[in-house]
């Protein structure tokens, strides 16, 4: 394991480099570089920001004799198809 002080002196260097920083992005990364120091010292493991995702099992296929047939369309004098109103 790394000694604390270790982690405390690159932590200060890193946040001296984040105040002489001249634009964002570098004072980001060096800020970026604290926070993984700080959960090294924690000895936490950084949390995901993204929720777990667990696999759901898909149901059984449906027995294919439980399937009715379709009834055939009624092409009577009078019958308009698939209505439903054919009687």
């Amino acid at each position: 394991m790394i000694p604390i002080e270790r982690i405390l002196e690159e932590m200060e260097r890193h946040l001296r480099a984040a105040k002489n920083a001249g634009d964002p992005a570098a004072q980001r990364e060096s800020l970026a570089a604290i926070r993984a120091l700080s959960e090294a010292a924690l000895g936490s493991r950084p949390q995901s920001r993204m929720p777990e995702v667990k696999p759901v099992p898909l149901a059984a296929p449906a027995d294919q004799q439980a399937i009715r047939p379709a009834v055939p369309k009624r092409e009577e004098d009078g019958a308009n198809g698939d209505s439903i109103f054919d009687f």
